[in-house]
């Protein structure tokens, strides 16, 4: 779910490299990782298994500036065992652009099917149909004695002709070319309002206005006041974070709001599989503070930090006001939002220009 902020001049996309385990795709993005110059990239973060698989996700911002606006790819891996679906879904939520790599070994050809079918059924799941997501192919590890031809693989992985690159993850072959694609192919589905209209509710773009900026930071503003807090944010599940107020100790927002979300949903994930029922908040302690996050609706949540001296009663009062309010704007701003997409269509009319501007050669 991309996110338009007209007040800070920000475009915000998400893009998923899916595949099976140990296919390339934490390698394609420690690659760019390397190679991006630092003004062009975030903090690159990885949870792994003792041997080295991604358990969760893997995370890298990728960032450019044209035209006034910044733009920022918040690049994710999903898990590729199948026994992690409901971590990979979290991870597929709101994507914007999808990668798909395949490994191009002969013998991890039924382990490329499965990851695609898993990948078809996850978003499927989520009210999205596949279809209708920019997606490019990565056929990596090209440089090993038992890749397969690319004909072959081309008639057995892109019946539906979608752009594909050959590629050595190790090397950096095809990566760059790959990650250009779908950012540029990301920035291309803002433009069409039928698109737009199509995609699954998890899936739809949000514009943020100045009017919607200044009332998320009065709103938050008051629930510091009236809940006796030191910060607070407003973030989305998809795409991070979406506004912030008082003291948030964090120098890297991108990454932050990032492990919030996923740290959130996944949470919640564990809360359904234990017990068949969901919640609306998780509460997190350490010596300086307690962090608190509660459901806004089914996409945002709360943030609330405290030094451990807020009242609880007054705290919870405060809450419980703001999520109504936030809640009301944020349903204006989902209706608003596929009418306001239209102003930017002059300036994604340069897309191929715009997705690459000033970033360094890799």
């Amino acid at each position: 779910m991309a996110i338009l902020h007209e007040a800070t001049k920000e475009v915000i996309c998400k893009v998923v490299y899916h595949g099976t385990g140990m296919c390339g795709k934490t390698t394609s993005l420690m690659y760019l990782n390397h190679h991006l110059p630092p003004s062009q990239r975030g903090k690159f973060i990885s949870l792994e298994t003792p041997t080295e698989r991604t358990l969760y996700f893997d995370f890298l911002p990728v960032i450019t500036e044209a035209r006034g606006y910044k733009f920022r790819y918040l690049c994710f891996t999903t898990p590729g065992q199948d026994y992690y679906e409901a971590s990979r879904k979290l991870v597929l939520k709101g994507v914007d652009g999808l990668v798909y790599v395949i490994d191009s070994q002969r013998e991890r050809m039924h382990e490329n099917m499965t990851a695609l079918s898993l990948l078809e059924k996850n978003l499927n799941e989520m009210g999205q149909r596949p279809d209708l997501l920019p997606t490019v192919i990565q056929y990596n590890k090209r440089d090993l004695p038992s890749a397969i031809p690319l004909d072959e693989a081309e008639k057995k992985f892109n019946s539906k002709h979608l752009l594909s690159f050959p590629a050595v993850a190790r090397t950096g072959q095809g990566v760059y070319e790959t990650f250009l694609t779908i950012a540029k192919m990301a920035l291309t589905k803002l433009t069409s309002a039928d698109g737009e209209s199509r995609m699954g509710d998890l899936f739809k773009t949000t514009v943020i206005a100045q009017e919607d900026a200044t009332r998320f930071r009065t709103q938050l503003a008051k629930l510091n006041e009236e809940g006796g807090l030191t910060g607070s944010m407003l973030v989305d599940e998809s795409s991070g974070l979406l506004s912030s107020q008082g003291e948030i100790p964090a120098k890297d927002f991108e990454t932050l709001g990032a492990l919030l979300a996923c740290n959130f949903t996944a949470a919640q994930e564990l809360a359904y599989n234990m017990s068949g029922q969901g919640f609306t908040g998780i509460v997190q302690k350490s010596a300086k503070r307690t962090l608190m996050a509660t459901r806004v609706d089914k996409r945002r949540f709360l943030v609330c930090l405290h030094d451990g001296r807020a009242d609880p009663r007054r705290l919870k009062d405060a809450v419980l006001y703001a999520r109504g309010t936030i809640s009301a704007a944020l349903l204006q701003v989902d209706q608003m939002s596929p009418s306001r997409l239209a102003r930017f269509g002059e300036l994604f009319t340069s897309v191929s220009r715009l997705a690459v501007a000033g970033m360094g050669a890799v």
